[in-house]
């Protein structure tokens, strides 16, 4: 039996995106053989999230011991097909396709890495070097995601109990704006927190954002801080976990239900250009901004 994916209704949105994964998981787990078929016609931009969210399903049903093949409609020139070849998309799914892409010489993209345990740090400063070169922000601003991104690897292998997660972010630079994505399919964050707390689906993705709600584990914090980052920012961050979804912004933090996602998800949209002050979120006891660039550049005095 098949299961067609369209690429240009999966790119319309994050809803859209997590109802055809949730569908697809749905799908093997009623029909085990299925063949995924993924058709790129008449697409003519994803973002690199959309796509991730795609990736970290067919790795989670690989996990489950599912077979996931099929076959790819695409045509040589879609732009689309070349920008995810470029991001390590086809890569990561073991896909090869029948022709050479023209993965081209983008400067505002950062490729999809896996991250664990092990290698979290070394993705951690991989990434934000990358984004530090190509993409225009505050100084401020830079320090600021530095802390928040080490917050978001480890919230979501912390709420895991995978060993496994990935990332990806673009920088739009006529937007002056980075979005980016982490993500795993782990037990996700109303399971872990039950650990320690009797929360309902939503207190928990509610509570993972507050200072000092922790299972254990981790910076002990859980993402208060990268909430706290997008609001002085002016930017916008989206939880996705069981069947609920969390949105932060400078005005609004509402929870809403949401096709069932296998783990937790952390998306976030900064400002490149609003500066914020970092001090208000990271460690009261060291000035974090001194250290990062003492890491980068040694001592600058």
């Amino acid at each position: 039996m098949a299961f067609l994916i369209r690429i240009r209704e999966l790119a319309k949105s994050h809803g859209q995106a997590l109802k055809v994964c949730s569908d697809l998981v749905n799908q093997y787990k009623i029909v085990p053989t299925t063949e995924v078929s993924i058709d790129f016609t008449n697409c003519n931009f994803i973002y690199p999230d959309y796509a991730l969210l795609l990736l970290c399903t067919v790795k989670y049903l690989e996990s489950l011991g599912y077979v996931v093949s099929g076959r790819i409609y695409v045509q040589q020139a879609s732009l689309p097909a070349n920008y995810l070849a470029g991001m390590k998309f086809f890569e990561e799914l073991k896909v090869q396709l029948p022709f050479s892409v023209d993965k081209g010489n983008d400067e505002t993209s950062v490729q999809i890495q896996k991250y664990t345990r092990q290698n979290q740090i070394t993705v951690l400063h991989s990434f934000l070097g990358i984004l530090r070169k190509k993409a225009s922000m505050h100084e401020n601003v830079y320090v600021s995601l530095d802390y928040c991104l080490n917050e978001i690897l480890d919230n979501v292998l912390n709420h895991s109990e995978q060993n496994e997660g990935w990332i990806a972010a673009q920088y739009f630079s006529t937007l002056n704006t980075i979005r980016l994505i982490a993500c795993d399919y782990g037990i996700g964050v109303h399971k872990s927190l039950s650990k320690a707390f009797t929360f309902t689906e939503e207190e928990a993705i509610l509570k993972c954002i507050e200072e000092g709600v922790t299972k254990g584990g981790g910076q002990g914090h859980g993402l208060y801080a990268t909430a706290e980052f997008i609001k002085l920012n002016r930017g916008w961050m989206s939880i996705f976990s069981g069947n609920k979804t969390l949105s932060v912004s400078e005005n609004e933090t509402a929870v809403k239900d949401i096709d069932y996602w296998q783990g937790t998800c952390v998306h976030i949209r900064i400002n490149t250009n609003v500066d914020v002050d970092y001090t208000s979120f990271t460690s009261k006891f060291y000035d974090y901004k001194k250290q990062v660039y003492e890491d980068l550049f040694g001592d600058r005095e």
